[in-house]
């Protein structure tokens, strides 16, 4: 706001008050609302901050803007870039040496418009231009608002079977081959598959929120009521247990033996 105007409407540095009482309603500020869509599409840009930095974790903070045709200014996800239609979609802060120059930049595209309008070329017929991307989307097997495919969730699930019957099925290919068939490879999950690290806040530091805060209480408990799930499931599997029951009690003692040692 030093550099910049800023229109803030949320609780951060507010210097302005949402319009209707429809809008103040955060049921509906966090939807697809026709009304909030509206009220979003009139800006050329939106800060767009995610929550927590992991690599993997993108979310309606950067999808809304895209979709309404605005140029959301991001951070969050590192490997963002991968992920976009092309290389001029988004505007990374991280990219600048100061919150100064970024401001500058956003003043020069808001002054002109053809270099504004380059952020906006891959919603035009052939702007998608990652061809990473489109081959995701292409080979991808589930759908977002697709009746025809499964959502992300079943999707996953049907992936996870899906490799586990081909495992099966080399297994007993390589037994009844009597040894001409090698052992299938394992296919293992390492920490780098899935290994985000503590949530961080996108400005300052954990130790500058207060405990009472909202974002201690909902993202870091989440942080690590996962990860606990995550080992006890890995404790299960280890010890070849069968019983879904089980779990809470895998899950209490990882709990304690790691409060212990706090």
């Amino acid at each position: 706001m030093r550099y910049i105007r800023v229109d803030s409407y949320g609780k951060c540095l507010q210097n302005k008050a949402l319009p209707t009482a429809r809008l103040q309603d955060t049921s509906t500020a966090t939807t697809e609302d026709p009304e909030l869509l509206a009220f979003l599409s009139r800006y050329k840009f939106h800060l767009a901050l995610e929550n927590a930095i992991c690599n993997d974790y993108m979310t309606e903070k950067l999808w809304r803007p895209m979709h309404l045709g605005a140029v959301p200014v991001y951070r969050g996800s590192p490997c963002v870039r991968d992920w976009m239609p092309n290389n001029h979609s988004i505007i990374l802060i991280d990219d600048f040496e100061s919150p100064q120059k970024l401001a500058e930049f956003l003043d020069f595209l808001d002054k002109n418009d053809d270099e504004y309008m380059k952020y906006l070329a891959y919603k035009q017929p052939g702007g998608i231009t990652n061809q990473f991307l489109l081959d995701s989307l292409k080979k991808r097997e589930w759908g977002v608002n697709d009746p025809l495919l499964p959502n992300y969730l079943n999707g996953f699930e049907c992936f996870v079977c899906d490799h586990e019957l081909a495992r099966l099925e080399a297994q007993k290919a390589h037994a009844a081959s009597l040894g001409d068939i090698p052992v299938p490879e394992p296919h293992i999950a390492q920490p780098s598959h899935m290994d985000c690290p503590v949530p961080t806040p996108g400005f300052g530091n954990v130790a500058e929120i207060p405990e009472n805060d909202s974002w201690k209480e909902m993202w870091l408990q989440d942080y690590w009521q996962g990860l606990y799930q995550g080992e006890a499931l890995t404790a299960m599997i280890y010890n070849n247990e069968t019983q879904q029951s089980k779990f809470w009690d895998y899950l209490h003692e990882i709990f304690m033996k790691r409060n212990q040692n706090l």
